[in-house]
């Protein structure tokens, strides 16, 4: 008998060391490249891969490697160079459309079916389609630019919540007390959905071929910031960094503040006792008309030299564009810190899951996300001449009208030194 169970013992082993392409009874292997994120992150794409080579049905299986985020690059050019790139693979908005340009990724049109796409919002489907083509399947959505206020605060001070410059500034200044600030306001990275929502264009023309900051658009931008700093209804200096700056509610030094959507896992998480306290909302414009905050995010690809690109599609398709319940639990397991690119999701979270209760995650998806629009892709010199500009108002004492000029001849002979109307992806 002791041999009899030994023998059992060594057969067990012996099948437990297999190659996973054996112990997949046949199936036809897909190579996964993710990123690594946050522990629950890692944690839930590591379940639905193997919900996915579980199931009988599914002709293929995915064997997923995690790399880091420093390691990526390095990692991506040996492997291109050696022709050992994988199926498929994680990439952001703001990178798609170079990896679709330079030819790395293959167009996903044919290979995801129709009512997949027709599920996702249109401003998103924009995001990844280039030349025509859609070249990602994406995953979610993270809005860079989201109000956070005091609700009781506004609500002592008799205060609707702002949706226009003029209001905001009102609300900042009657909030501001000795103990508190009505509000902050940090020109950092996160200025890019100011910029196209006050001037409707980007600072440089649809050619690259010349700077377009001389507009009464960004003249106003520059007069409503400024208005904000002079009378001191900001603080002169950053209390916080833009990512960290929601804490400033919890801490009571400011009733008002702008930051991305993750703020508030970090609201929940460090002040929850506030959390009821606090509201979000769509950041103010001049005249009130929806505000384009920029959104950050992944995206799923295929290799354009993919040895089973249909086995890749099948499992983005299985992933992300089926089952709303199965793509909703990630937004379930991130505690609505970040938001779904599709309709029939948003609609299965507010019916069946938290999120019929959370006001905070409702107000985003329905007054933010619908009006969100991808990074820009210039480089970042443009965009800091912008920030100097902005910094010469409210430090230097310096007019819009002038501090705009020097943006433009800034970005001027940016263009001139690299030649940057031919970097421009066609």
């Amino acid at each position: 008998m002791k041999r009899i169970i030994g023998l059992i013992l060594v057969a067990v082993i012996v099948l437990s060391m297999l190659p996973a392409s054996l112990a997949q009874e046949g199936k036809i292997e897909v190579v996964l490249w993710n990123r690594i994120f946050e522990d629950w992150n890692r944690k839930w794409c590591e379940d639905m891969v193997e919900q996915f080579n579980q199931d009988p049905n599914q002709k293929y299986f995915v064997t997923q490697e995690f790399v880091d985020g420093a390691a990526w690059d390095e990692k991506v050019s040996a492997a291109r160079a050696a022709g050992t790139m994988p199926d498929m693979f994680l990439i952001n908005y703001s990178n798609l459309i170079w990896n679709a340009v330079d030819g790395y990724i293959m167009p996903l049109d044919e290979l995801i079916p129709e009512e997949a796409w027709a599920d996702v919002y249109d401003n998103v489907l924009e995001m990844i389609t280039v030349n025509g083509k859609k070249y990602a399947y994406p995953q979610m959505l993270e809005p860079a630019v989201v109000m956070y206020y005091r609700k009781d605060l506004l609500e002592e001070a008799g205060l609707e919540v702002p949706t226009t410059w003029d209001e905001f500034t009102a609300a900042a200044e009657k909030l501001t007390t000795d103990d508190m600030y009505g509000a902050t306001f940090n020109y950092e990275w996160s200025m890019w959905g100011w910029e196209h929502t006050a001037a409707g264009h980007w600072p440089i023309n649809d050619e690259w071929s010349q700077a377009n900051v001389q507009t009464q658009g960004y003249v106003d931008l520059l007069n409503f910031i400024k208005n904000l700093y002079e009378n001191e209804f900001v603080p002169l200096q950053p209390l916080a960094g833009y990512n960290d700056s929601v804490r400033l509610l919890g801490e009571e030094a400011v009733a008002m503040t702008f930051s991305g959507s993750w703020g508030i896992a970090a609201l929940e998480v460090d002040f929850p006792d506030y959390v009821d306290k606090i509201g979000v909302a769509p950041a103010p414009t001049k005249d009130g008309s929806p505000f384009q905050t920029t959104v950050g995010g992944w995206t799923y690809v295929v290799d354009a030299k993919a040895k089973q690109p249909e086995g890749a599609a099948a499992y983005i398709t299985w992933l992300l564009g089926s089952k709303p319940e199965r793509a909703g639990s990630f937004f379930e397991v991130a505690n609505f810190s970040k938001y779904s690119p599709r309709k029939s999701v948003d609609e299965y979270l507010t019916a069946h899951t938290a999120a019929k209760d959370d006001e905070r995650m409702q107000i985003i998806s329905s007054q933010i996300i619908p009006s969100s629009i991808a990074e820009p892709i210039y480089a970042w010199d443009i965009s800091a001449s912008l920030l100097t500009a902005i910094g010469e108002v409210v430090t230097g004492g310096m007019s819009p009208e002038e501090a705009l000029k020097n943006a433009a001849d800034a970005i001027n002979e940016f263009i001139a030194n690299n030649n940057y109307a031919e970097k421009k992806p066609q």
